[in-house]
């Protein structure tokens, strides 16, 4: 994960197909999370203005939360970023979770995000 500060305002989505969806028809600012079915695909990138990169973020048994992919979804289709959501969603990518990067997640937007929400 590039930015280890920052603070994420996370949002549930309802499937794979709405968070598809979202990647790819719209930019989010930088301090946007999105949750689905326990997993957190939490906006990574450097600017809202470039390609939307995500950590696809895992909650972990024993506690905390551990990232198991890094997407870059701003020149994928929809099709592709759905596949990749739903290769997420059934752990495709927790498969080598002891090379994860473990994660103190910060859920709330604070003074660390530069984003015009924010401030």
């Amino acid at each position: 994960m590039l930015h280890k500060m920052r603070h994420w305002s996370i949002t549930s989505v309802a499937s794979a197909e709405e968070l598809a969806t979202k990647l790819t028809k719209h930019r989010f600012a930088l301090c946007t999370g999105f949750s689905l079915e326990g997993y957190l695909f939490l906006n990574d990138s450097t600017s809202e203005d470039g390609a939307q990169e995500y950590a696809v973020v895992k909650p972990l048994p024993e506690g905390g939360h551990a990232q198991v992919k890094s997407i870059t979804f701003g020149w994928r289709t929809r099709y592709q970023v759905l596949e990749m959501i739903r290769k997420a969603l059934a752990g495709e990518y927790d498969t080598e979770l002891t090379f994860a990067s473990f994660v103190e997640l910060k859920s709330e937007p604070g003074r660390w995000c530069r984003c015009p929400y924010c401030g």
